[in-house]
């Protein structure tokens, strides 16, 4: 009986030592996931980010990268001024990567991973520029109509990780539209959110 316990118990601990976290993803990452970025740079930040110091290291282009954020499940690394990347574990075989670039308006790629770095064909939420926006009285609904038409030409949206709420944070850029539009879209124009529900993204 006594070894069945021991046995039990080494089990457990052997698969408590196993769980995945994220930064043993952004450690183990092809190299051209992230190019801007030798293995060398992500190992310093990360043992910078557990030592409690600035993780910042001089990317492939002489310009400077951080860590700005680390968890089991959740990591956001400010690629340089114009981008950063967001990797959110959802369990222990697959996660997510959102890779933001940062013009005058945030525009994302969302993908999704096995653990082991496989790509994953994963249905994803494609919100269309009319569903950001919130009911719109009457007598504003033309104006409204015109921003969403300049919008739709060529959509800017962001996405952020929500990890404790597990959830995407859908944003969509007003700020190239005309000074007239952008004023009826700053009082319509709403995040949509997207919880994970096991399987998918769910609004």
């Amino acid at each position: 009986m006594r070894q069945i316990v021991f046995m039990f118990c080494v089990l457990c601990a052997s698969t408590l030592c196993a769980q995945v976290r994220v930064r043993d993803l952004f450690e183990s990452a092809p190299d051209s996931v992230f190019p801007l970025l030798t293995k060398n740079n992500r190992l310093d930040c990360l043992d910078f980010m557990e030592n409690k110091m600035s993780a910042k290291v001089k990317n492939q282009l002489n310009q400077d990268s951080e860590l700005k954020t680390l968890t089991d499940k959740y990591l956001m690394m400010q690629m340089s001024g114009k981008s950063r990347v967001e990797m959110y574990l959802m369990n222990d075989s697959m996660f997510c990567m959102v890779r933001t670039y940062l013009g005058p308006g945030e525009d994302s790629n969302l993908s999704f991973y096995t653990t082991a770095w496989g790509p994953l064909d994963i249905p994803l939420p494609h919100p269309s520029v009319k569903e950001f926006w919130s009911e719109v009285p009457e007598e504003k609904q033309q104006e409204a109509l015109t921003a969403q038409s300049l919008l739709a030409d060529l959509p800017l949206i962001g996405i952020s990780v929500q990890p404790d709420s597990e959830a995407l944070i859908y944003t969509l850029s007003i700020v190239e539209l005309p000074e007239k539009e952008k004023e009826i879209a700053k009082q319509y124009v709403k995040p949509i959110t997207y919880k994970w529900n096991g399987e998918a993204f769910q609004r």
